[in-house]
């Protein structure tokens, strides 16, 4: 701290009274009076610079951290004067997103007395899904003559997450009733209501729905449904977010004119029809999963922000936020399917966060965690491309039991390969160009 700040200062305040020393030896007169009084200046010029740049104080309030796309956040960022002496002016500029909209305040040229704190206060509209970050403050102060000039980037950034929209799979004309579970049990804690085994005699307790009217009717006396008892479906969505393997399905899409009617590049689509799916599921009563080789910028995969602030390793965390650093992390994001409340809210979360990566590939991916997934689960697969190393991988992933569908996402040429490949093994392939192609897919089809 006494090297960084007083020697600069003893420095410039030293050197001044050498040099005019040396010149009245020099018996040089008028001129060692002038020289000496523009160090004095120069001096002081450095000083007051360095002075006003180490006491200010940065925060930031953000009033959301998840939001939809569409929907504003407020800021309010202070800048803080702590100490005793005043600081003539400073030029204060927020960080911001890009192609956002942004009302208020960002940038502003303050003059702070001893204890005073100014604000910017703005909003930003997102327009896009993601992890957008709000920050640093950029501040720059220099001395009143003009003389040095000095910058200082904060170090307190602030993350929004976007999340992604997805279709009600529910408004479409589903044409077979989707049922609760995949496989009857002998014994189960869980009744399918669309498998009737049979009818019994009335129990106190029995719901409205359990009775079974005809049969009430035809007999006079009070006749209730039973059930076959079932075990509760499970899947597990598989999203590929490698750059590599977006590249030509982008290609493809603009090159057949369709990316004119869907502006949004072609990884968007398959990650919100990945959220439709989930969420399709998630309301049927299945336990859901997720998978994917995607970066979370901020390096808490698999868990929301709010569970992450109970964590210690959050701030290392933020920290390390690499956005647009080439990442080579090897750590899928992977949620463990299971049946609870807030499981949708927590796979939606993820996938507003997830980022293309130039790290793992999917196939590698999909074998390293095929050991924590149940052999019962379907494995919806959304790619886009369809290489040697991802049909080896899904073929022994299929060879252990799993069921599987493939949906190749704007890629003719990767569909017509996959569906070669994969059809004989019992494996369904879907051409997916938009997420209304998922109400040709419901319609008489079933994910189990």
């Amino acid at each position: 701290m006494f090297k960084k700040f007083f020697i600069p200062i003893l420095i410039w305040g030293l050197a001044p009274a050498g040099l005019a020393a040396l010149f009245f030896y020099l018996q040089m007169g008028i001129l060692s009076l002038c020289v000496y009084a523009f160090y004095v200046l120069l001096a002081g010029a450095r000083i007051m610079t360095l002075l006003w740049m180490k006491p200010l104080q940065c925060a930031r309030h953000v009033s959301d951290e998840v939001i939809r796309i569409g929907e504003t956040v407020k800021v309010v960022a202070r800048i803080r004067n702590p100490h005793w002496f005043p600081i003539l002016w400073a030029y204060v500029e927020e960080t911001l997103p890009e192609k956002m909209r942004i009302e208020g305040t960002t940038k502003r040229l303050i003059y702070l007395a001893p204890g005073e704190t100014a604000h910017l206060f703005y909003s930003v509209s997102f327009t896009r899904r993601g992890c957008h970050r709000i920050g640093p403050v950029v501040i720059e102060t220099g001395d009143i003559f003009g003389f040095f000039r000095k910058t200082r980037m904060e170090k307190q950034r602030d993350f929004v997450t976007v999340l992604p929209e997805y279709t009600e799979i529910e408004s479409f004309q589903i044409g077979q009733r989707r049922m609760l579970g995949d496989f009857c049990a002998e014994r189960s804690l869980f009744d399918d209501p669309s498998r009737i085994r049979g009818i019994r005699e009335y129990q106190r307790g029995d719901s409205l729905k359990r009775i079974h009217w005809k049969s009430t009717a035809h007999t006079g006396s009070l006749l209730s449904k039973v059930y076959d008892p079932i075990e509760v479906a499970g899947a597990t969505i598989v999203l590929d977010f490698h750059k590599n393997s977006w590249i030509m399905a982008e290609q493809l899409a603009r090159a057949s004119g369709r990316i004119q009617e869907d502006t949004r590049p072609t990884q968007e689509t398959a990650l919100e029809t990945a959220c439709s799916i989930a969420r399709y599921l998630w309301e049927g009563g299945w336990s859901v999963g997720l998978l994917s080789n995607g970066r979370d910028p901020l390096g808490i995969p698999g868990i929301t922000l709010a569970q992450a602030r109970s964590m210690e390793s959050l701030g290392e965390a933020l920290e390390a936020a690499r956005a647009g650093r080439v990442d080579d992390r090897l750590e899928p994001v992977f949620i463990p399917a299971r049946r609870a409340s807030e499981q949708f809210s927590l796979i939606h979360e993820n996938l507003a966060r997830l980022e293309l990566t130039d790290g793992l590939r999917i196939e590698y991916a999909i074998l390293d965690a095929i050991p924590r997934i149940e052999r019962r689960q379907v494995l919806a697969i959304l790619t886009g491309d369809c290489g040697d190393a991802f049909i080896e991988a899904v073929l022994k992933t299929r060879a252990l039991g799993y069921r599987i569908m493939v949906f190749i996402v704007r890629n003719t040429a990767a569909h017509d390969r996959a569906f070669e490949a994969f059809i004989p093994a019992g494996i369904e392939v879907f051409d997916l160009e938009h997420e209304r192609r998922l109400s040709e897919i419901a319609t008489g089809r079933r994910f189990y």
